[in-house]
């Protein structure tokens, strides 16, 4: 089996990873010729030095997309078919970490892209609409302990990541494709790595949770707000790095 890949690593933050199969099909791709997945990269019980000093414990990791899209190559010709785009629309909830481990999620595993060439994939993280979920109004919801105190943040900050192909990539020339979004969850709360160091934050009001996000009542916005300032440092990066 031939098996090209491309791995684009971010400061240890994100990764982007391309996998083409050009002979049988991939179990897990069912029916469809693409599959879609998002890794979470956390271990607690194996925590870097920097991470286990500061005495944060990250236990889940929810991020809420909107909507996928994926724009074709125009002037790709197949058999006289052009595309323009293809979108899915969520709200798709991801636990990238749950009881301190990190996980891979299959978002789908059936997906019929035309096979043509496409040269942009944009994703779009948006708050959560739905009223009976626990990321409602949210894009981002964490939750852990900081020195054996629980804490959680939050932010309703819309995101959004295009990568755009140089050369596009043609699924006309591939017999299946997985395409798989990695998240170093660790690195964003690990200062050794670029990361924010919570490890001060308080719980000012004194009932127990640490709460970090805008308007808490605990006094942490600032950290807050520097959270959200680095998730947009490092899609900013990672879109320039595929603009290179």
């Amino acid at each position: 089996m031939k098996t090209l890949k491309k791995l684009f690593p971010l400061f240890f933050l994100l990764s982007f990873v391309f996998i083409y199969t050009s002979c049988e099909k991939d179990d897990a791709l069912k029916d469809g010729n693409t599959a879609l997945k998002f890794k979470g990269v956390y271990n607690s019980t194996t925590q870097t030095k920097s991470s286990a000093l500061n005495g944060v414990v990250i236990e889940t990791f929810t991020i809420n997309i909107g909507e996928i899209e994926f724009e074709f190559d125009e002037d790709n010709n197949n058999n006289g078919l052009t595309y323009s785009e293809i979108t899915l629309k969520g709200p798709f909830e991801l636990d990238l970490v749950k009881d301190g481990q990190g996980q891979v999620v299959s978002l789908i595993n059936d997906l019929n892209l035309p096979e043509t060439g496409y040269d942009e994939i944009e994703f779009k993280f948006d708050k959560n609409e739905n009223p009976i979920s626990e990321m409602f109004k949210k894009t981002v919801l964490v939750k852990g302990t900081i020195n054996g105190t629980p804490f959680v943040f939050f932010t309703d900050e819309e995101f959004e990541m295009e990568i755009e192909f140089e050369d596009p990539v043609d699924l006309s020339e591939v017999e299946s494709a997985i395409i798989m979004v990695t998240f170093d969850v660790q690195a964003l709360f690990d200062p050794a790595q670029g990361g924010v160091d919570i490890s001060n934050a308080q719980d000012g009001n004194g009932n127990g949770i640490i709460e970090i996000y805008e308007d808490d009542p605990d006094g942490n916005e600032d950290l807050a707000e520097k959270i959200e300032d680095r998730l947009d440092d490092i899609i900013e990066a990672f879109e320039d790095l595929w603009d290179d």
